[in-house]
């Protein structure tokens, strides 16, 4: 790695490592991204303060903004307040809508079924990564995943807080489910290179004075992190409260994929142990490779498992 940049060498040399400290695969390529970060930060400090949390405690993930669409749109067209006193209009979010210019196959896959279907199940939707895991992995290993179950497992943490309030369901559970995972991964990420992360945004005081506001405030007219924003306007820089191209931690596979990283995942996941193992359609995943050049989330996560069973279960491989 060098002048601050990382390529798809790096990715390559640095994928066992980052799997071995995380102990287990995880879902996210993002992975890749915060431990070159970590590691980058490292040459040049000992402890960073990182903003895991905020997008929980203040909402400010696009998924919400997508939900508020939605749900909007109903309220408009039924004439109902599902949540008892409308935390978003129809009206109010228009403003904020081009936030979702990004998002457009986000938004097509969310409206072309179940349109207006009860809270938990449109947002289970949302966050729903698993539709196409039968062009990844053999039948007879997908044979113990109940997707109803699963559901079911979903509504019992998502309809938990005693509130109407779809965004509070949402942070709620985000809170309970996608921030440890999170934090797991900045915890590993930065220790596995001896640094330091800290979390701020966390603080006990922190939240506890978050989940007091009411969600009226927190997404006003769908806003995303609004209150949070004006708390510290006059405090940050201009063209950092004004940003509109904030990301998390991108990993521009899909570009390597179309280069020399190529070969190497094909290596991987269509190599006769990953084979053997019987866990992968590798010709599935050869054929979706050598078609589309493309490297979707699902392949990543096929490609953390093969390499987590070499690692941990075969003990083949060195770190």
């Amino acid at each position: 790695m060098s002048n601050n940049e990382f390529r798809s060498k790096d990715f390559e040399k640095e994928l066992k490592k980052i799997i071995y400290h995380m102990d287990y695969p995880e879902a996210g390529p993002g992975v890749f991204s915060q431990y070159m970060v970590s590691k980058l930060a490292k040459t040049k400090v000992k402890v960073v303060l990182s903003g895991q949390g905020g997008d929980e405690i203040f909402g400010g993930y696009i998924r919400y903004v997508v939900a508020y669409l939605e749900q909007t749109l109903k309220g408009a067209i039924f004439e109902m307040q599902e949540e008892g006193k409308h935390v978003v209009t129809l009206q109010s979010i228009i403003p904020n809508l081009p936030q979702l210019k990004q998002y457009i196959p986000m938004l097509k896959e969310q409206f072309k079924e179940g349109l207006f279907d009860p809270m938990d199940e449109r947002y289970y939707r949302i966050i729903n990564r698993s539709h196409k895991l039968n062009e990844i992995y053999n039948k007879d290993f997908l044979k113990c995943r109940n997707e109803q179950q699963l559901l079911e497992k979903f509504k019992q943490v998502f309809n938990h807080p005693e509130t109407k309030s779809y965004f509070n369901k949402m942070t709620y559970f985000d809170l309970k489910t996608f921030l440890p995972a999170l934090l797991h991964v900045e915890d590993r990420m930065s220790m596995a290179v001896s640094l330091e992360s800290r979390v701020p945004l966390l603080d006990r005081r922190i939240v506890e004075l978050a989940a007091t506001i009411p969600p009226s405030m927190k997404f006003a007219g769908g806003k995303t992190k609004a209150m949070l924003i004006k708390a510290v306007k006059n405090i940050l820089p201009k063209e950092i409260v004004e940003r509109k191209d904030k990301m998390g931690f991108p990993t521009p596979i899909n570009e390597w994929m179309a280069n020399d990283l190529k070969e190497f995942v094909l290596d991987i996941l269509t190599s006769q142990r990953a084979k053997d193992r019987g866990l992968l359609n590798t010709s599935a995943i050869e054929k979706q490779i050598n078609e589309s050049g493309k490297f979707s989330r699902d392949l990543w996560g096929a490609l953390n498992l093969e390499m987590w069973f070499r690692i941990y279960i075969d003990e083949c491989e060195s770190v």
